[in-house]
């Protein structure tokens, strides 16, 4: 999986710098130039699809986050769920769709959105996938968020056994992440470099949290990591107890002194 995400990302990082107008010509596919606008963005189904794509994902994602929340609660029950398929897609989900996408590229990037450049109706100048001088103030065109999201699903996918059933579960998962922000292309939201990236960024993520928890020599067990994470718990909780009980005291110190 990491050898063709590294693959098909090197081949259009290096066809899409050479012809960056590229970009502009798949986005052009799905522009009406007569009425300028994106027809399929106005359309019931597509943003019903939209929206099933954001929520899947999620739906996935929670109960990981659940059961990690559960045990920093009670340290000493039992997880739910295995401990490392927990923090795997927990933590990926944090990183990749959040810190890493959401957090860090989509604000600092600066490329515009293909709605806001002057080819498709807006005011700003195409930029290429590569540069960061745009004028895009936040919550900008590189990467796709919701392509990261979709292709996020590479994360549970990856937990199957190994064999035929986890191979289709990863095309299945790719599938999906390539469908969710192809839908955001037709929409204008962003360019197929967007997308392309998110995936390429997901899935390294993805497969390096696998070798920390799984891949490795030496990797721990779900036990090993489920008494980590209980002992992170009661360190946790205990700071937790020392800062409430130095707030108390000072609040009585500061009674005390107020009352005199």
């Amino acid at each position: 999986m990491l050898f063709f995400a590294l693959v098909i990302g090197a081949a259009v990082a290096i066809l899409f710098t050479v012809f960056p107008e590229w970009d502009l010509a798949i986005t052009g596919l799905f522009w009406d130039a007569s009425h300028r606008y994106f027809p399929l963005a106005g359309t019931g189904w597509a943003r019903t699809a939209r929206s099933l794509a954001n929520y899947i994902p999620w739906a996935i994602a929670l109960p990981a986050f659940a059961a990690l929340a559960l045990k920093l609660i009670f340290p000493r029950r039992r997880m739910f769920m295995p401990a490392r398929a927990a923090v795997l897609l927990a933590l990926t989900m944090a990183l990749g769709p959040g810190l890493v996408v959401n957090g860090i590229l989509k604000q600092e990037w600066g490329r515009p959105r293909p709605v806001h450049v002057d080819d498709f109706g807006g005011k700003a100048e195409f930029r290429p996938w590569y540069a960061t001088d745009g004028t895009c103030p936040g919550n900008c065109s590189f990467v796709s968020g919701e392509g990261a999201l979709g292709f996020w699903l590479v994360a549970p996918a990856s937990l199957l056994p190994p064999g035929p059933l986890r191979a289709v579960a990863l095309v299945g998962a790719v599938a999906f992440g390539a469908a969710a922000g192809g839908l955001r292309i037709t929409f204008g939201g962003h360019f197929f470099t967007d997308v392309v990236f998110s995936g390429v960024l997901v899935v390294l993520i993805v497969v390096l949290v696998r070798l920390w928890l799984y891949d490795r020599r030496g990797a721990p067990s779900d036990a090993v990591v489920e008494l980590a994470i209980g002992r992170v718990a009661l360190k946790l909780q205990k700071g937790a107890r020392a800062l409430w009980r130095r707030a108390c005291a000072a609040l009585r110190r500061r009674l005390t002194r107020a009352g005199r």
